[in-house]
């Protein structure tokens, strides 16, 4: 357990296949609900709209395993009472939580429509699950982005009405980028109501289109790539098309990518810009020097190699601690430990890692 310093966990999660959708939506799309279906393999599969969810296989393979070691499956990714506990066990203090592949499947939905329906039901349910302890259990929505107007409506209620922190949004939906306008008037809501950006790749039913997974079968690849180049673009067209000056409020977290990157990708940013920046007008400083603006993050793999040089390059000022709990690659327990005892991180920037920089970034109370 960490007891030695205070704990936000910027990115856990929560599974919501085994909700009863049907019973949460109107009549009318419940056929269309999220259920499990019989697979004639003796096992069962995930239906979402009528259709197979994740792809069964192929090009873009969406989730699973088999894994090499077992799964460090939670109860508490269910069970409200039981993250408590967990947290407890680990020193984490508050949780800022996230869906699993079907929220990130909502956002690209064929039918409007039932995105907009299931996106309202999915952010209730989450609130009912953050009530156990409103103060240590922090949502973020899902949006139904078929429908902006639609969008920007609940977004202001998750925020204002079920007090969530954050709204979660895919780093490539169904091919637009971040910086496309057809997103500004969630920007300008989220900055109205003072919410982060949540840049958060799912690999479900429409993860193929995220980079380079149309090429591969295995999901080995499909995750080892897909999370971190769509980062690396969404962090491109951010910064190269002015979003951090039209918003200038407005917060961005680069998620369950890792920070090992960031050095390296600020660094062809800047080469770009220096021969390149012509083309893009709206980009008017170095990107590297963006960071001073304290509206850009990036959560941390709290085991990965490069930590201390990116604290090094860029500051301990960005970086935030996220646990991924529970997922097939998640540590637990001692999510924290390898931070916490890291022997080439001073406590100032331990403090910032784990604490400080997410209270900066969300809206923690």
């Amino acid at each position: 357990m960490n007891s030695k310093f205070p704990t936000v966990d910027a990115d856990g999660h929560l599974e919501e296949v085994h909700v009863n959708w049907k019973e949460r939506l109107p009549q009318k799309y419940q056929a269309m609900a999220p259920e499990r279906r019989p697979a004639g393999n003796g096992q069962s599969r995930l239906f979402i709209e009528g259709k197979a969810w994740p792809k069964p296989s192929g090009p873009g393979l969406g989730v699973g395993g088999p894994y090499s070691r077992p799964h460090p499956r939670r109860e508490g990714m269910k069970d409200p009472r039981a993250r408590l506990v967990d947290m407890d066990s680990e020193g984490i203090d508050v949780a800022v939580l996230f869906g699993g592949s079907f929220a990130g499947t909502i956002p690209a939905l064929e039918d409007a429509a039932l995105a907009i329906e299931l996106a309202r039901a999915r952010n209730t349910w989450v609130a009912e699950y953050c009530a156990q302890n409103p103060s240590r259990l922090k949502g973020t929505a899902v949006l139904p982005q078929q429908d902006i107007p639609a969008a920007v409506a609940e977004l202001r209620r998750a925020v204002t009405e079920l007090g969530f922190v954050g709204v979660s949004l895919l780093p490539n939906l169904r091919g637009r980028h971040m910086a496309d306008p057809y997103f500004f008037p969630i920007y300008e809501e989220a900055e109205r109501v003072n919410v982060p950006i949540c840049v958060h790749m799912f690999l479900g039913r429409y993860g193929s289109e995220a980079t380079g997974t149309t090429r591969v079968d295995k999901f080995f690849y499909s995750h080892l790539f897909g999370h971190v180049f769509e980062q690396m673009i969404a962090l491109s067209v951010v910064l190269g098309e002015g979003l951090l000056d039209r918003f200038p409020k407005l917060r961005f977290v680069f998620l369950e990518s890792g920070c090992g990157w960031v050095p390296y990708w600020f660094n062809r940013l800047d080469e770009h810009q220096e021969v390149l920046g012509v083309q893009l007008p709206a980009l008017k400083t170095k990107p590297s020097e963006s960071l001073r603006r304290g509206q850009l993050y990036f959560s941390c793999e709290p085991d990965e190699t490069e930590l201390a040089h990116v604290v090094d390059t860029i500051g301990d000022d960005w970086i935030v601690f996220a646990s991924d709990y529970s997922h097939f690659d998640s540590r637990f327990p001692g999510a924290s430990e390898p931070i916490v005892e890291h022997s080439k991180l001073g406590d100032v920037s331990k403090r910032k890692i784990l604490n400080d920089n997410s209270r900066r970034l969300y809206p923690l109370g």
